[in-house]
């Protein structure tokens, strides 16, 4: 993968990420957290919506599902961009900051999963939901580092010249 790919795509994860992490703290702010109780499914499937019975039985209202359930599936996609941008990290054959952020990023990316998962089980554990945002920090970190860190054409060592007006 060529660096300006790779850029592009660390751009569009950065921007995913931010997306998920703006909606995980809707979700947090209207107490939606645990409008799907279970994991990682919700309601014992993938698209409650499909199923009217359960939400009839909701104890939530259906804008707290849908919220959680935007939550869980921008992360499942987001997930796939994290872990895309690694690969692409690793494909340029460069070993820079962008790269190296890039690869710390999907390397947290199962941590994040298993924090988000425990987020729903251990039922909004005040250490838990912490960590799982740190880590949603760090990744975002790493992925903005990734998009914009690249300073010299890769290879070079040095800064690109001005062009001549």
């Amino acid at each position: 993968m060529n660096t300006a790919r790779f850029r592009r795509l660390a751009a569009v994860t950065a921007g995913s990420t931010f997306l998920l992490m703006c909606v995980g703290a809707y979700t947090k702010a209207i107490g939606a957290g645990l409008a799907c109780p279970d994991w990682p499914t919700c309601y014992g499937t993938w698209v409650p919506f499909l199923h009217p019975a359960v939400m009839a039985d909701a104890p939530f209202s259906p804008a707290q599902v849908f919220a959680e359930w935007l939550h869980r599936t921008l992360a499942a996609l987001t997930g796939l961009l994290v872990a895309a941008t690694g690969v692409g990290a690793w494909l340029t054959g460069e070993s820079g900051w962008p790269e190296r952020a890039a690869l710390a990023a999907a390397g947290l990316l199962p941590v994040q999963v298993l924090l988000g998962g425990l987020t729903v089980t251990a039922r909004l554990q005040p250490a838990v939901v912490t960590a799982h945002l740190a880590t949603a920090v760090l990744i975002f970190a790493g992925v903005v580092v990734a998009a914009v860190g690249r300073r010299t054409p890769p290879g070079t060592g040095r800064r690109p010249e001005a062009p001549n007006p």
